[in-house]
């Protein structure tokens, strides 16, 4: 066998290894994290000026119907895999599936302690995306829960419904997708209207003039 039958493979290897895995893709990276820093990093949302993130623009969190400390939450779509990014994948059940309609019924049931589960309930709110973790649901089934969040918080349904205008991400660039609205940032907003709240409270009672018994 010839001596260049086997050195040739190799360096077109080596070659191939070094423009494709190393110059190839930390090129990419490095122009990833010159324009699109925060993409590159995750999409990470962080509040109150804290270093350590809350969550991800693209990977949703468990705020579920049938869990009680969310009530006063907008809730997100169903997840197969607790919004695990690790593992992405929806169970993929089909329509005909006995699982698949138990586990409908199931949330329809939780949501009918709040809400009306006639046929007006938007289909993203009982049906898993592809990935099992979208961050997102439809303007429609925000402006569902409204009323529930409303009731819940004594939010008024008008700032509500400011709230979920301003977490509406358009297509984009007007052609390319649907609307959809990140829960997480509009929880976030939800809760800062709630904190906003309990200072205003607190704030009343300190200034709320002091009775004494010769004043009853």
């Amino acid at each position: 066998m010839n001596r260049n039958d086997i050195m040739v493979p190799l360096r077109l290897l080596g070659v191939s290894l070094l423009v494709f895995g190393l110059l190839y893709q930390g090129s990419l990276m490095a122009i990833g994290d010159v324009l699109f820093p925060n993409n590159t990093a995750g999409s990470p949302i962080h509040i109150d000026g804290q270093e350590e993130p809350v969550g991800s623009q693209m990977i949703g969190q468990q705020f579920r119907p049938g869990q009680s400390e969310d009530v006063q939450y907008f809730w997100s779509r169903p997840s197969a895999n607790d919004y695990n990014a690790m593992t992405s994948a929806s169970t993929n059940w089909g329509p005909t599936n006995p699982l698949l309609s138990e586990r409908v019924r199931s949330d329809l049931q939780n949501i009918s302690q709040y809400e009306t589960p006639d046929d007006s309930v938007p289909v993203n709110l009982v049906s898993e995306s592809g990935s099992s973790y979208d961050a997102h649901i439809s303007p429609a089934a925000a402006e569902y829960q409204v009323l529930r969040v409303a009731n819940q918080t004594g939010i008024s349904e008008e700032r509500l419904n400011e709230m979920i205008d301003e977490a509406t991400k358009e297509p984009w660039l007007g052609i390319w997708g649907h609307e959809r609205v990140n829960v997480l940032e509009l929880n976030i907003m939800v809760r800062d209207a709630l904190d906003e709240q309990n200072t205003t409270d607190q704030n009343n009672d300190m200034n709320a003039p002091e009775i004494v018994d010769g004043d009853r």
